[in-house]
């Protein structure tokens, strides 16, 4: 019954339409008998038969109104059986469905035949609106033009419209994200404006998003596209997502997290990178190393770390007592000389295999003493094998002292990458002012060790990360820069300041890299100064500074000639 219920439905909408077109029918018949019958009647005015003439002219009209009497009253009745038809048509339907949707009138006797199609009509447009798609959001509210100009703001630290950053239109979101992006790789871009752009890519959920996509998405070319993206934001909040995708089973998403842990230039990602070299032997040799010293060298996060006001450039004797007491305040380790666990360890080095190396070297870390620091320093310098040095490395670590500055700079520089990864780890983790580190590494060193020191800053990008700290309006980063450049100069690895003074665009870097050279007493590089002071393209400042430094220069080398051996003693920096 319930299949033969459209059927029903449909000759019942059709009944109506068929009893007007009868009616209609009917009445034409009825017109037109009429005029037939006129004609009739005055054609036959001239009859002789009375009767036959009355019959003739009204009989077939009254039998025409009797006609349309009957279809007028059988119309009424069929009415009435549609309806309850209806009616109960609708009863059994409501007793085999619970849907609550369907709502009969209590008396559908009493409805007229007429209403019966107008409220069919009103409970199929119900039907209808019950069962109406959502309305899709729509693609774009703002546009990309009004985003850009928002995105623009913000980078800059002018208020902007939150309303246009929150939008959550698809083409919208596009947008925000490729704009903020942009904004991470233009060149014109300030450090606080890639600050706040990278705030923004992840206050706005688009880190969150694309690490979900490139954990959880269907193709390898999605997941890689994603973790190509991480990179380009380098929001350390993605470091867990990118180290997971390391392990996706296509080769491309690995390489491509491989590549963007690299531009994170985050130490905590080492280990996790040296343990996916060991598992998947397919990853190229040259983008893992370049990622693992991006982490373990070029990132070098230890120099933006907070430390105390140091002392200022500007004003070195306001400083100077303060700089004396941070110095005396150091305290040596002990020697050592009594310990004999300790002397037992360094006998053993001597004739031991690698795991035995590897075990002693991690021993020594439980004698914090001074025979403990050089016998790792030996190791980290001379061990032919990279996992005994990268154990050095971390004994020195475990000591935490300003001794082991010096050792743990040397093994940043190491050939081996598993050795500059436990350098980088241990570095980041040292407690001490790295500025009087460098100090004293140059006081105290001798010249084959702070040769070694010098040319491993170098080497790993340190001078390069430092030099624009010269002329730092934090005292402090100022302060370890200068330090860390007249290191060198004490090394004679001058060939840095040298082309920081020709080449750098900052003038007052310039003018820092010429009294970094003037305060060495360095005259191996007057003939060098000479040159750069007859430059044509030198500002007129720095050649004037240069001028002063090369009479200075001559008058230390006059003066270190006339005076005796006793009065020719150093001036330390801390003192200057």
């Amino acid at each position: 019954m319930v299949k033969a219920m459209p059927t029903q439905y449909l000759t019942l909408r059709l009944r109506p339409v068929v009893s007007k077109i009868i009616l209609s029918l009917a009445s034409a018949a009825l017109i037109l008998s009429g005029s037939i019958t006129a004609n009739a009647a005055m054609q036959a005015e001239s009859s002789d038969d009375w009767a036959s003439s009355i019959f003739s002219t009204y009989g077939i009209t009254i039998m025409l109104v009797l006609l349309l009497v009957g279809l007028f009253v059988y119309k009424r009745i069929r009415a009435r059986k549609d309806a309850q038809e209806f009616a109960n048509l609708r009863g059994r339907k409501r007793t085999q469905s619970s849907d609550k949707n369907y709502l009969a009138p209590a008396r559908v006797d009493a409805l007229e035949p007429s209403m019966l199609p107008e409220r069919r009509q009103q409970q199929h447009l119900a039907g209808v609106q019950v069962w109406e798609k959502p309305v899709e959001p729509e693609t774009a509210i703002y546009g990309a033009y009004r985003i850009d100009q928002e995105v623009s703001k913000l980078i800059v630290g002018k208020p902007h419209r939150m309303d246009v950053m929150s939008s959550r239109a698809p083409d919208d979101r596009r947008a925000i994200e490729a704009s903020l992006i942009k904004a991470l790789e233009s060149s014109d871009t300030s450090d606080e404006g890639r600050r706040r752009a990278r705030q923004a890519l992840e206050e706005y959920g688009f880190v969150a998003r694309q690490s979900a996509t490139m954990l959880l998405g269907r193709d390898a070319w999605e997941r890689s596209s994603a973790a190509r993206t991480l990179g380009q934001i380098k929001s350390q909040s993605s470091l867990t997502s990118l180290i997971e995708a390391l392990h996706d089973v296509d080769s491309v998403v690995r390489n491509q997290a491989v590549t963007s842990l690299g531009s994170l230039k985050m130490p905590a990602a080492i280990g996790a990178l040296l343990d996916i070299a060991r598992r998947h032997s397919d990853i190229p040799a040259t983008l893992l190393s370049e990622s693992l010293s991006a982490c373990s060298v070029e990132s070098l996060s230890f120099l933006d770390a907070p430390a105390s006001e140091a002392a200022s450039l500007s004003h070195p004797s306001a400083n100077e007592p303060d700089d004396l007491e941070r110095f005396d305040s150091f305290e040596d380790l002990p020697a050592g000389v009594d310990n004999t666990e300790l002397a037992q360890v360094l006998s053993q080095l001597e004739n031991a295999d690698e795991p035995t190396r590897i075990s002693l070297a991690q021993q020594l870390a439980m004698h914090p003493v001074q025979r403990s620091v050089s016998a790792l320093t030996s190791i980290v310098i001379n061990d032919p094998e990279p996992a005994v040095r990268s154990a050095a490395v971390a004994s020195l670590g475990m000591i935490d002292h300003e001794t082991v500055f010096a050792p743990v700079l040397i093994g940043l520089a190491d050939e081996s990458r598993i050795v500059r990864a436990a350098a980088a780890r241990t570095l980041s983790s040292l407690h001490l002012d790295r500025a009087d580190a460098y100090v004293r590494v140059m006081e105290t060193a001798d010249p084959d060790m702070l040769r070694r020191v010098a040319s491993a800053c170098v080497k790993t990008g340190i001078v390069a990360q430092a030099v624009d700290r010269l002329a730092s309006e934090d005292r402090h980063q100022a302060y370890e820069a200068f330090s860390l450049f007249s290191l060198l100069a004490r090394a004679d690895e001058t060939l840095p300041i040298i082309d920081a003074i020709e080449n750098h665009r900052d003038e007052e870097v310039r003018l820092c890299a010429v009294r970094v050279l003037s305060m060495s007493g360095q005259t191996s590089v007057t003939s060098k100064l000479r040159e750069l002071a007859s430059h044509e393209d030198i500002p007129e400042n720095v050649r004037t500074a240069l001028l002063e430094a090369l009479y200075k220069l001559d008058q230390d080398q006059s003066s270190s000639l006339d005076l005796p051996a006793s009065d020719n003693e150093p001036v330390f920096l801390h003192n200057s």
